[in-house]
């Protein structure tokens, strides 16, 4: 390092962001360092058969993600969000329009706020992306910011008696919440507005509450007001109905203190997601007229007229189609829902006109892409010509309450899954061991930390492009107190630096990596003097 004049500081935080720091000081190329750890690289150290007492197989991370994501577009990203077995309870992660997951294992919104809970829904008000979820609190909901970072969280309704998921919906600055409040023999929709400010009104009943159920809210705003539709047993308990009610933005509700009825069939019509096309409501829904399961729609007027047939197919074939999202896209819209055949859960979809038509293949198509056992439980948002579809994936079965990998997937206007294999998005905040990656000519070099003949060590092995293991890991000269490694390539070669020493006497040491021959070499680098916590940084004096 160039030498200059010192002063003291105190060092808050360590790890690879300030030993990146330290590696541009000494002149080290940071530009190829990827944002996080490549996929490519996951997959590859999932595929690896060496254990580690530091955290159980390096690749072999239990997923964490728990079914019934929600997500949304802000015009120039999504945000991805879900319940999470991690602190907190509600992760998210934003994926652009090409396919990119800016935070790879996803970010917790919800950590250390004491606000844990789950189910989560998500929508774009001009400003921020507001994330609400229900927790032993009551209604809790937080504004994020397009980098990703938290702006505040708070409590929208306080009360151990809300149930969920809720249903959202925005205008400019402003947000419309709808959930279930649920009583001994009585589950009510009420309504919040949440401003972009964080201020929260008083809260608007929607339903009757005389000894009836109302459940599912889904909400949707058509540029001048907002309309949100449920599940609703007044009609009788195994024949529940879709009812409906109109909130303006002041909070004034136009159709009653009850609502009005939008689907009435025989059956049951449950679990109703609604948007609006531009020219509609688009109301989906879950119907078991048949005795099974399957998907219809229908479309209403602003003013709740119904236009065209009170219920049409969009889901009838064989076996279960259960849970539909809808989203729009100019004058058409997606619908996705959970296809069971034969036992088997996947992903399936259709674009639906704006007066109705079914477009493309009348049954629909496959979305997921099949890569785990069971696909379940799908969301969808629409942004930049394309939709996003996001789902769970297990290999251990259906358990809405296990844990599961959150996937997403893009989907053209003409029916073509653009991600195969699905992006992964529960990659875990915060693993240990920790790993590191950085990509050379034609290869990654990973490294990471791994109990060696019961002594903690580093190792370190080239990954293709592609995901395949090239190298018979090899041992870094790295000590027992080693961690966080952070690695960059220089044109030629990768550097790995690292911390090492006690916590009160850290020091950094550091690797040079060659992987121009069959195998890959390594030249530890001269020892650093290990530097107190309080140690000495250069200042811009040069």
């Amino acid at each position: 390092m160039r030498q200059g004049k010192w002063k003291p500081v105190r060092v808050a935080r360590w790890g690879g962001a300030f030993l990146g720091v330290l590696l541009s000081a000494c002149g080290m190329p940071l530009d190829d360092t990827p944002e996080g750890v490549p996929e490519a690289v996951w997959e590859a150290l999932d595929g690896r058969a060496g254990a580690s007492e530091m955290g159980g197989h390096i690749g072999k991370r239990p997923p964490t993600g728990r079914p019934g994501e929600g997500v949304a577009f802000d015009g120039k990203q999504f945000l991805v969000v879900w319940q999470d077995e991690r602190d907190g309870g509600v992760f998210g992660a934003r994926v652009t329009p090409k396919g990119k997951v800016l935070d790879p294992g996803g970010f917790p919104i919800n950590a250390g706020s004491g606000l844990d809970g789950g189910q989560p829904r998500v929508a774009w008000d001009g400003k921020f992306f507001l994330v609400t979820w229900v927790s032993a609190s009551g209604l809790v909901a937080a504004h994020v910011e397009r980098d990703g970072d938290v702006r505040r969280r708070f409590v929208v309704f306080g009360s151990d008696e809300v149930g969920g998921p809720p249903g959202i919906a925005c205008a400019h600055e402003l947000c419309l919440l709808a959930f279930p409040f649920i009583g001994d023999v009585e589950s009510i929709i009420n309504a919040i507005r949440v401003t972009s400010d964080g201020d929260v009104s008083e809260r608007t009943q929607l339903s009757v509450s005389a000894s009836n159920m109302a459940i599912k809210p889904a909400v949707a705003w058509d540029g001048k007001q907002f309309l949100v539709v449920w599940s609703d047993q007044r009609g009788g308990v195994l024949t529940p109905d879709i009812f409906g009610n109109r909130v303006t933005k002041d909070g004034i509700r136009l159709d009653g203190a009850g609502g009005v009825p939008l689907v009435v069939r025989e059956g049951a019509q449950t679990v109703p997601d609604v948007t609006w096309t531009g020219n509609h409501f688009f109301v989906v829904w879950q119907d078991d007229k048949n005795d099974v399961a399957d998907v219809y729609g229908a479309r209403f007027r602003k003013n709740l007229a119904l236009d065209g047939p009170a219920a049409f197919g969009i889901a009838t074939g064989a076996d279960e189609q259960t849970g539909p999202r809808v989203a729009p896209s100019g004058n058409k819209s997606l619908v996705v829902w959970d296809a069971t055949r034969q036992g088997i859960h996947r992903v399936r979809g259709v674009r639906v006109g704006d007066n109705g038509s079914i477009l493309g293949s009348k049954s629909g198509f496959t979305i997921s892409t099949g890569d785990f056992q069971q696909e379940i439980a799908p969301a969808v948002a629409a942004g930049d010509h394309k939709f996003l579809v996001t789902y769970a994936g297990t290999k251990t079965g259906t358990d809405e309450f296990g844990p599961h990998e959150i996937l997403a997937t893009r989907v053209t206007h003409d029916d073509v899954v653009k991600d195969r294999p699905a992006l992964r998005l529960t990659r875990p905040w915060g693993h240990k061991p920790p790993v590191a990656a950085a990509r050379g000519t034609d290869a990654y070099l990973a490294v990471w930390s791994e109990n060696l003949s019961g002594t903690p060590g580093m190792l370190a092995a080239r990954v293709s492009l592609d995901g395949q293991l090239l190298d018979v890991p090899v041992v870094l000269p790295a000590g027992a107190t080693s961690r966080a490694p952070v690695v960059v390539w220089d044109g030629t070669a990768w550097f790995v630096a690292w911390e090492e020493g006690a916590a009160d006497a850290t020091g950094f040491q550091g690797a040079r990596v060659s992987g121009a021959g069959p195998a890959l070499e390594v030249r530890r680098l001269s020892r650093s003097a290990l530097l107190p916590l309080d140690m000495l940084a250069p200042s811009a004096e040069r």
